[in-house]
């Protein structure tokens, strides 16, 4: 656990890193004087995660709050395949939307999701993508004004 818990941290804290120096800088863009930079909530949510996974590394290399057992593997074929099939899942989501429309890439992603994770009840599959959207339509489009293209 704690070669998994050090690796996590590892990961996250570059992830962080990344966000802070290259991507937040090159894709969003400083507002006028005398408005909150829209920046300002993405460089406090990446310095959050960086400081997190920094003190999930510390306390994996001290030691602290880990009981002895076989630390051989840091990631189980079971994770593995569920990252995998997630991933799929959002792939698949990330293309209909793309190519087809938000609807479509919204019930891909809920139902997915549900199915990859081993819901099997079709009153759950059916109602939670209904009542989510519905809710994600009711907002955006009654509520706000706006569409989502």
């Amino acid at each position: 656990m704690k070669k998994a818990d050090f690796v996590s941290g590892l990961i996250l804290g570059v992830f962080g890193l990344t966000m802070l120096i290259f991507v937040i800088p090159a894709q969003i863009e400083t507002a006028p004087e005398g408005y909150i930079s829209p920046r300002l909530v993405p460089n406090l949510t990446m310095i959050l995660i960086t400081g997190l996974s920094a003190l999930l590394m510390l306390r994996s290399l001290r030691g602290i709050g880990y009981t002895p057992m076989d630390d051989s593997s840091v990631f189980f074929r079971s994770e593995m395949m569920a990252l995998l099939k997630i991933s799929g899942v959002f792939a698949v989501s990330v293309a209909l939307f793309a190519w087809s429309m938000p609807l479509l890439a919204g019930i891909a992603l809920i139902v997915g999701t549900l199915i990859a994770l081993g819901e099997r009840r079709p009153l759950v599959i059916v109602v939670m993508p209904t009542g989510l959207l519905l809710v994600v339509w009711l907002v955006f489009y009654r509520l706000l004004g706006t569409v989502i293209v």
